[in-house]
């Protein structure tokens, strides 16, 4: 794997980047920016003005947009070449685990804060790498989450494949999701042509409230109603809080 450089006087911005870079197992070394690249066709991470003056095959990037960095590398990495087939890992849950591999090369991994997060990351991949294929293959686990997974993926029109988390276990933690995530990927599983009832328990739908409370400072709990179009995928959770009459201005 070819190594790349985080190359920027930002002492914040660099230890995400390589913080997170590590994580996902791409070599990666540290470099000023006053300091050449050893390979001038490497790719390298900086600010935007980093970006700006030096040149190169330079990523430039803000602290607090380090999560943009995988879409933009990972389309870079396939630059003048759709892969023929892009393949996605979800392990399910309320932080879903996603991975996800090119013609078979690994990208990268991660835990993502929400389903929402997570479709809205997979559509960015998704229309920056033209691939002329996509397989979604999602763990069997968390089933309300789950199911909530496969009916928005089947809506998009990919295909999909329901993997036995069972096999992507073994030696796992539990909050090692994006590890899941990637063992998802690389296993083949049931097809899945139709879509799911989701019918979230009580518990779900009270835990829905109490974060409906988080969100609005205690202002205000959506109903059962609208927590369960929340946890279907009818509605999001600000959504749901604007039509229970909380105004975040």
């Amino acid at each position: 794997m070819q190594r790349v450089y985080v190359r920027t006087d930002d002492f914040q911005l660099a230890h995400r980047l390589l913080t997170i870079l590590e994580s996902y197992q791409h070599p990666v070394s540290m470099l000023t920016p006053a300091e050449p690249l050893p390979d001038p066709n490497a790719w390298w991470f900086g600010t935007p003005d980093e970006v700006a003056r030096l040149g190169g095959r330079g990523v430039g990037v803000e602290p607090h947009e380090v999560d943009r960095l995988f879409v933009e590398w990972a389309a870079s990495r396939f630059q003048g070449k759709a892969p023929s087939q892009l393949v996605f890992g979800l392990d399910p849950g309320p932080r879903p685990g996603c991975a996800y591999l090119a013609d078979g090369s690994f990208l990268g991994k991660q835990e993502m804060e929400s389903i929402d997060d997570v479709l809205f990351f997979m559509e960015n991949l998704i229309q920056r790498m033209n691939p002329g294929s996509v397989l979604v293959r999602v763990g069997h686990g968390s089933p309300n989450h789950r199911d909530r997974l496969i009916n928005d993926v089947l809506g998009r029109g990919y295909h999909v494949e329901e993997v036995n988390e069972y096999r992507t276990s073994s030696g796992t933690s539990r909050h090692a999701h994006g590890a899941a995530a990637l063992k998802i990927a690389m296993l083949s599983g049931r097809k899945v042509h139709e879509q799911r009832d989701v019918e979230p328990s009580l518990g779900e739908l009270r835990n829905l409230q109490r974060i409906s409370r988080q969100h609005s400072k205690g202002q205000l709990t959506i109903s059962l109603e609208l927590a369960k179009q929340v946890s279907q995928g009818v509605l999001s959770l600000d959504e749901a809080l604007q039509l229970a009459g909380y105004d975040a201005s």
